[in-house]
């Protein structure tokens, strides 16, 4: 038996990644429901459309980091509560893009600064140098697995 086979599932980048994303998650999730009473893909939907502009529900949950059909639940409950409009693609019909309403661009004026905040709130525990290098290593992971996913 090799070392690296005594290794523990804590010792897995997956399931590290996945606690981490699951802890960050509930922390960004419980912020976004106090104080702007949304839910986090709702607050996603609302940042993506901000960021990125009008979209497709399916292109919508990828920008989002969603499957289609949470996209396409939040995407009802913002159109429902005026904050999120549906429009034809004028180069195709056929297609629904949803876009930020005026109230919906005011909401993302909001979800942005928390968003930052978690995100330096996250960051805080390590030196400038330790985030530089995290966001390379990530990056190369990141890289590795699409080029895996691609092949």
């Amino acid at each position: 038996m090799k070392a690296d086979d005594k290794a523990g599932l804590d010792q897995f980048l997956t399931y590290r990644l996945h606690v981490l994303n699951k802890l960050s998650e509930r922390g960004i999730s419980e912020r976004y429901q106090a104080r702007l009473d949304v839910t986090l893909p709702e607050a996603r939907i609302i940042a993506a459309v901000g960021s990125f502009g009008p979209f497709s529900v399916m292109d919508l949950a990828r920008h989002a980091n969603l499957d289609k059909s949470q996209a396409s639940r939040a995407a009802e409950a913002l159109i429902r509560r005026g904050l999120l409009a549906r429009d034809s693609d004028p180069a195709d019909g056929r297609v629904v893009l949803l876009s930020l309403t005026r109230e919906g661009r005011a909401l993302y004026r909001r979800v942005m600064p928390i968003a930052r905040q978690w995100n330096v709130d996250l960051f805080d525990c390590l030196d400038n140098a330790e985030r530089i290098a995290l966001s390379k290593m990530l990056d190369k992971v990141i890289a590795k697995v699409l080029e895996r996913a691609a092949g």
